[in-house]
């Protein structure tokens, strides 16, 4: 019967040795990209573009404010056809503000969706270079680990071997 409890005990004990040999790293893949000097470059190129449209877009936002407030401060002194003038106007440039808005929103989505497709070989490339130069069995993103100490997190050597490849 003892043999057969150290026997158990022995087989439930199995996987931790076995985990304990395991070398376990974890990365936090958009840390490790966003970090990246050639990422840190395109997206101020990619801010430098909005900043532009974002003026047109205030310039936009004034402009309805101000017809807004036109339209409620003289409501009473305006003849139909007036109002009726202001209130297209008023709606182009809504429309025209929600276009501009969609269409700046919908570049900077695609910039940045290209921008992750064009780095996603370099980090798969930078992570299995660190985790062979760790001698690494298992790489997690970091996300999937509920916890992890800073013993594994291999975020910042992917961020610097990215930085040392050629463009």
């Amino acid at each position: 019967m003892k043999t057969i409890k150290y026997l158990i005990a022995a087989v439930m004990l199995l996987p931790t040795v076995a985990l304990a040999e395991l070398k376990v790293g974890v990365v936090d893949p958009i840390a490790a990209i966003s970090e990246t000097n050639e990422v840190k470059q395109r997206t101020a190129a990619i801010e430098a573009e909005v900043k532009e449209q974002e003026g047109k877009l205030r310039k936009l936002r004034d402009e309805i404010v101000d017809l807004e407030e036109k339209l409620k401060k003289e409501d009473m002194t305006l003849s139909k056809d007036q109002k009726r003038e202001l209130t297209d106007k008023r709606d182009g440039k809504m429309f025209e503000f929600r276009s501009l808005q969609q269409t700046v929103q919908k570049r900077v989505n695609e910039d940045q969706q290209e921008l992750l497709e064009l780095m996603r070989p370099k980090f798969e490339l930078a992570v299995s270079t660190v985790a062979s130069d760790k001698k690494l069995d298992l790489v997690l993103n970091k996300q999937a680990a509920l916890y992890t100490n800073g013993e594994f997190d291999i975020t910042r050597e992917v961020t610097q071997k990215i930085n040392s490849m050629k463009k």
